[in-house]
């Protein structure tokens, strides 16, 4: 008996005396195939067992494993993942913020003076991390929390969650050696580590100008905000409105997500201007921390009476 009456009798005894439409409208090689393969989807078998198509002879062994009453039902495409699933949401930048969130709530001042960065006390090297737990109120804390997870939504999906936590830490840490170094003053708020995301999607676009999808809406949208944040500073500051913002923070943590962004990141499609990218960012970022270690040594050197100030910039 050939293996086509086989199959025949076999979905004559799964379906009764019915055969689906669908196996009527092909011919008998067709279903053949089209069943070996199904089966061979279920059972996961190697590519080797199944017969290749048009070919009406096999082993018993195999046609019993291969040819079986087939699912109509059972769709063999890959889903494509839902927008709520955990894989898409930025769940790296939402456990920070709640952490923001959480201290503020439940801290205490005399707990935040041994959090926030006070240039008297450089050499407490935790304040250079925990400064950006502490805010000055819930309308600062609202206003980073919201625009931090703005910034890295998109970072996280494309770059993944750790690469996207390195940039934010590491340009909050930057960003208050900066600061510390043009303008020693207390500083709180995580402004720095927002301004780094922010400046790291210059760096994604650049890497992955072709790939991604709306590049050009994106990029008006991040040069909007930054030219908008310039004016604000500029205007702040010159306003001398109180509490200060600390723009030092705001620009070398901005630099700072920009040059790792070019080391950190992943290149969808490389080429031969990538290694040069990484090399750039790498180089400008080391000039960064050795500059602001060799002027944290000579202001430490001076002492707080020794420093002279001239307009934004305090000189030892």
């Amino acid at each position: 008996m050939s293996c086509i009456s086989r199959l025949r009798m076999r979905r004559s005894s799964a379906y009764g005396s019915f055969v689906p439409k669908q196996l009527e409208q092909k011919s008998p090689e067709e279903r053949l195939w089209s069943c070996k393969m199904e089966r061979k989807l279920e059972t996961k078998i190697p590519i080797e067992a199944a017969s290749p198509l048009g070919t009406l002879e096999s082993s018993m062994d195999a046609e019993n494993v291969l040819v079986k009453p087939c699912s109509f039902n059972q769709t063999c495409t890959r889903q494509k993942p839902k927008w709520h699933t955990f894989r898409v949401l930025p769940i790296a930048i939402l456990t920070v913020s709640s952490c923001q969130i959480g201290f503020h709530l439940y801290s205490t001042p005399s707990f935040n003076k041994l959090l926030r960065f006070e240039p008297n006390k450089r050499l407490e090297v935790w304040r250079y991390f925990t400064y950006m737990l502490v805010h000055d109120g819930w309308s600062h804390l609202a206003l980073n929390v919201v625009m931090q997870c703005i910034f890295a939504a998109l970072l996280e999906i494309s770059q993944g969650r750790l690469r996207v936590l390195t940039i934010y830490v590491l340009g909050g840490v930057t960003g208050i050696l900066g600061a510390a170094c043009l303008h020693p003053d207390l500083v709180v708020g995580a402004s720095a580590g927002g301004y780094s995301l922010l400046l790291s999607n210059v760096a994604d676009l650049v890497l992955n100008f072709h790939t991604i999808n709306y590049r050009i809406y994106r990029a008006i949208s991040i040069s909007t905000l930054i030219i908008f944040d310039v004016i604000y500073d500029i205007v702040h500051i010159y306003s001398s409105r109180e509490p200060q913002v600390s723009w030092q923070a705001h620009f070398f943590g901005g630099l700072t997500g920009l040059f790792l962004g070019l080391v950190v990141f992943k290149c969808n499609k490389p080429t031969k201007s990538t290694r040069v990218f990484f090399c750039l960012g790498l180089t400008l970022y080391f000039i960064f921390i050795a500059s602001f270690i060799v002027l944290m040594a000579q202001i430490e050197k001076c002492g707080t009476k020794g420093l002279i100030r001239r307009q934004f910039v305090y000189l030892c």
